[in-house]
C-alpha cells in the first residue's frame, strides 16, 4: 500500500532510468534492464488500489512520452498489475485537446475507441490538430486502417458465406414448411 507519494516517486524514477529507448525518432522502442521488473514489482508495493493511472501521469511529467507509454503497456498487459491501470480513461485521452496526454496515449497498445470507424475520425483529427505528433498517430492511423481492412474483409466472407438466397425457390420453401410442421 501507499506508504508515502515520496518513495513512490523515487521507486518510479528508478523505474525509468531502467528504460532505455532506442531506434531513430519514428521508429523508436523501449528496452528494459534486467532489473526493470523488479523495480517495477517494488512499485506497485507503493501504489494505491485506485486512481493509478492518473497518479502515474503526474508523477511522469517531464518522463519521455514513449517510457511512459511503454509503462502503462506494461501495467495494463501484465497479470500482476491486472486492472491497476484504467485503459478505458487512457482511451479518453484521445478525446483531450492535451498533447502530452494525446502523445502517450497514442503510443499505449490501444485504440481510441472500440469501434474502428471512431478510432479512424478521432485519429485524422488529432493529425490535424497536432501535426507535430505526425511521428506517433501516423503508425496509429496505418493500424486501424488495417483492422479495418480485416474488419471488412469478414464481414464480406460472411456475407458471402450465409447469405440468404434472393429468392424462394419450391426446393427452399419446402424444407421452410418441413421446419414449421415438426
Amino acid at each position: 500500500m501507499l506508504s508515502s507519494l515520496p518513495a513512490a516517486r523515487e521507486q518510479l524514477e528508478l523505474v525509468y532510468s531502467l528504460m532505455y529507448i532506442e531506434g531513430r525518432p519514428g521508429s523508436q522502442q523501449v528496452a528494459f534492464a534486467d532489473l526493470m521488473f523488479t523495480a517495477l514489482s517494488d512499485l506497485l508495493d507503493y501504489l494505491p488500489e485506485e486512481g493509478v493511472t492518473e497518479l502515474l501521469f503526474r508523477l511522469s511529467e517531464g518522463v519521455e512520452a514513449i517510457k511512459v507509454a511503454e509503462l502503462y503497456n506494461v501495467l495494463i498487459w501484465s497479470t500482476d498489475a491486472r486492472g491497476l491501470i484504467d485503459a478505458e480513461e487512457i482511451q479518453e485521452w484521445f478525446y483531450t485537446k492535451q498533447r502530452r496526454r494525446i502523445e502517450i496515449a497514442a503510443q499505449v497498445d490501444l485504440f481510441p475507441s472500440n469501434s474502428m470507424d471512431e478510432s479512424e475520425r478521432v485519429i485524422a483529427g488529432l493529425r490535424k490538430q497536432f501535426p507535430d505528433l505526425e511521428h506517433v498517430l501516423k503508425p496509429l492511423a496505418k493500424e486501424v486502417k488495417a483492422q479495418l481492412k480485416e474488419e471488412r474483409a469478414w464481414s464480406d466472407y460472411r456475407k458471402d458465406t450465409f447469405e440468404m438466397p434472393k429468392e424462394m425457390t419450391p426446393g427452399i420453401m419446402k424444407i421452410i414448411k418441413d421446419i414449421k410442421l415438426r
